[in-house]
């Protein structure tokens, strides 16, 4: 390409410190590291984080170690009987998934101007803390500033880390966000899905919503590791006491509430709770949940509001504007490399994709740029919004 690219979708590995290197005593307490043989586990109090199966990180998969695989079972192929998958060959964990200096050079070998750069493990952790107020605003304190310090919440207006804040308490989700706005962030990053009991559009949130429609920020939802309220409502409700078929629980647990699941109920709710009528300033974008739930999704919302009346009301104001438009104009996703991205375009316009390698998860593409490949049908134009510019607007880079 004749540009340097904009990954909206690349991931840092934690260090072994990250939760407790600006923590305090009692988050150094809480978060605790234990040896099982050569195994080595990560606890939050009494619960054992499994979001991530080798939290060390050390040995690690290579970048794009499944891609060739997932391609093959979008198009529909199915892997013969007993064939499992694997991770191919790990290798020793590299600097630059650590080292931010050491990304920046490995950018410019792969044309990447900038990135928004994820967590591998942050995001999987939330949940551990979902009855303790005090400890998960000690914790996600400490582990911002860890971010900050490591990467940067903007770092050289090349690499763009989103700090995570956790909504269990408005009045702390908003001391949270008024200290990291004061650092610079350019952007923050939600967990998806109800918000410990009650929708993300309900009106207990409104100060904290209505900071961010001050400022600007963008806001990210990217998708869910590890233990997350969905578990909890498979357990209450399919798996009480369960089937006698543990690997059968599994698989419906995945299907029922899969990756996509906790995105969709959180932009329903949203457009249906007259969120961005409230707060008409904010843009939203569904990071590394797909693409696939789009049509179907724009489709259920219109359908919303009574079976013959279509009338969508709440807190008291009538929602007047058709739910797919709204989606069209507050939404930007950031579609797997093997799904059909084209289609996607054709749904909700060039303008509102972001492109999204998930460098250097096994799972994402081989090289950030490898992305193109999806979407080289479409005018160069599209393929420069997609590409780079939808990014960099919406840091106010561009």
């Amino acid at each position: 390409m004749d540009y340097p690219i904009f990954d909206a979708d690349n991931h840092y590995y934690e260090a072994v410190d990250t939760f407790t290197r600006h923590g305090d005593e009692k988050v150094r307490k809480h978060v605790r590291w234990m040896s099982e043989g050569k195994k080595q586990h990560l606890f939050f109090g009494d619960r054992r984080s499994t979001g991530v199966p080798n939290p060390t990180f050390n040995p690690i998969a290579r970048p794009g170690a499944f891609h060739d695989r997932l391609k093959l079972l979008e198009k529909g192929n199915r892997p013969r009987p007993g064939m499992q998958a694997a991770y191919g060959e790990l290798e020793p964990l590299p600097p630059e998934y650590q080292d931010r200096d050491h990304r920046l050079a490995v950018m410019d070998h792969q044309n990447v101007e900038s990135v928004w750069m994820f967590p591998t493990l942050g995001q999987c952790v939330e949940h551990l803390m979902h009855d303790d107020v005090d400890m998960m605003y000690r914790v996600f304190r400490a582990f911002n500033d860890w971010l900050d310090e490591d990467w940067g919440f903007n770092y050289e207006n090349r690499i763009y880390s989103p700090p995570i804040i956790p909504l269990l308490d408005v009045a702390e989700g908003v001391t949270e966000l008024e200290r990291v706005l004061d650092k610079g962030a350019k952007l923050i990053c939600l967990r998806p899905g109800p918000w410990y009991g009650r929708s993300p559009a309900d009106p207990y949130f409104d100060p904290f919503w209505a900071r961010v429609n001050e400022a600007g920020i963008f806001v990210t939802y990217h998708a869910i590791g590890g233990q997350s309220p969905y578990d909890d409502m498979f357990d209450d409700h399919w798996r009480r006491p369960g089937s006698s078929d543990k690997t059968y629980d599994g698989t419906l647990r995945q299907a029922l509430f899969a990756s996509e699941r906790p995105i969709m109920d959180t932009i329903t709710a949203l457009i249906l709770g007259d969120f961005f009528g409230r707060f008409p300033n904010i843009q939203i974008g569904s990071i590394e949940m797909g693409c696939s739930w789009v049509p179907y999704l724009m489709h259920s919302l219109d359908h919303a509001g009574g079976f013959l009346e279509r009338r969508v009301e709440a807190f008291g104001k009538v929602v007047e504007d058709k739910p797919s438009a709204i989606f069209k104009e507050r939404v930007f996703v950031s579609p797997f490399p093997e799904e059909d991205v084209i289609a996607l375009v054709d749904q909700i316009g060039a303008d509102r994709v972001l492109m999204g390698s998930d460098w250097p998860h096994p799972e994402g593409n081989v090289q950030p740029e490898d992305y193109v490949k999806a979407i080289e049908t479409l005018p160069d134009d599209q393929i420069r919004l997609i590409m780079r510019d939808n990014a960099r607007k919406l840091v106010g880079a561009g």
